[in-house]
């Protein structure tokens, strides 16, 4: 990787001192954490696991002199959404195309993807020069400009959780605080806490008014608060225990397939990755019939239900971890699953 100087520009800037934590204090790596490439890349993790030594996630920011966004006092151009001629609006970035951007901005990271990354990337630890912690990122977004403040304790307020377990991932994690109005949360807690805050939001949109429609889909838990704020949920497990994939191999044991399948255990549907558990499913092919279907982007949380009758285009995998191995289906995009 060529040294482009970036580090030497920012180290300074107060908001990289102030939200950016060096790679000697990581611990351990949560889905939808951000870490800073010494090329000025910032990358959003995905899921909780990593090949020793190495990071999954998706290349969100790259370092542009036209780009429209300012992190760190240098101007950025997103990846994943584009701004539409016209009226400005932002268009969504289809994973094939996010996937032909990562080749031309980091060739080197496509190469040894484990199965489930087929459209990440997976990078060098060491190439990190620092990384941001959701609740520490959010909490200095609090200080740092009070509606920010008024409107966690709100928000906090309103789902009856403690407003220390919420933190921010996105361009507010980064410092980027003039956006006081669209906030991507990052909610602490256990999968029974988690449920808590999500029966609300099922509720909550059941108000069409307060349903987040973008990128011509319905997402299923984002949605506007009572106050006009447009939250975009994620959720990290507090107890390493819950986690359901913390540590595992997956071994593609065919070309792709078409699975039809009931979901019978819903309980993890809005983290990333989504890991259902499947009653009557079925595989076109000569393969075992699936326990679960893993949705490895984070496209749908929250979308699939306990009850559901799902179609999902996909690889059929085994997957090994640490007590056991079982069949299992594998889905990397959003576009391959429908509801019948």
């Amino acid at each position: 990787m060529t040294d482009t100087g970036f580090y030497s520009r920012v180290r300074d800037d107060g908001r990289f001192r102030e939200f950016v934590l060096s790679m000697d204090r990581l611990e351990t790596i949560r889905d939808a954490m951000l870490f800073i490439r010494r090329d000025g890349l910032i990358i959003f993790s995905e899921g909780y696991c990593h090949p020793r030594d190495k990071l999954v996630g998706n290349i969100i920011y790259a370092p542009d002199t036209a780009g429209a966004k300012r992190i760190f006092g240098l101007p950025y151009a997103s990846v994943i959404k584009h701004k539409t001629s016209g009226n400005g609006e932002e268009t969504w970035v289809d994973y094939a195309d996010q996937l032909e951007i990562y080749r031309r901005l980091a060739p080197e990271a496509q190469a040894g993807k484990p199965v489930f990354a087929r459209y990440k990337c997976l990078f060098d630890l060491e190439e990190m020069v620092g990384f941001v912690d959701h609740r520490r990122s959010l909490a200095a977004a609090r200080r740092l400009k009070p509606e920010i403040d008024d409107s966690m304790g709100k928000i906090a307020g309103m789902l009856g959780i403690d407003v220390g377990n919420i933190g921010c991932t996105g361009s507010m994690a980064l410092g980027n605080l003039e956006t006081a109005h669209d906030f991507d949360l990052v909610f602490y807690g256990t999968v029974r806490e988690g449920w808590h805050i999500v029966d609300q939001i099922y509720e909550i949109t059941r108000d069409p008014n307060r349903q987040v429609w973008e990128y011509g889909m319905f997402w299923a838990i984002r949605f506007y608060d009572d106050w006009g704020n447009l939250i975009c949920p994620f959720f990290s497990y507090l107890d390493p225990g819950e986690i359901p994939l913390p540590a595992f191999e997956m071994k593609a044991l065919g070309p792709d397939a078409v699975l039809t399948a009931t979901v019978a255990d819903d309980t993890h549907t809005f983290y990333m990755p989504s890991v259902l558990g499947l009653q009557g499913a079925s595989v076109n092919g000569p393969y075992p019939v699936p326990e679960a279907l893993v949705l490895y982007h984070g496209g749908l949380r929250g979308e699939y239900r306990r009850g559901d009758r799902i179609e999902a285009r996909g690889t059929p995998v085994e997957v090994k971890t640490p007590e056991r191995a079982y069949p299992a289906f594998l889905c990397t995009h959003l576009n391959q699953r429908r509801k019948l």
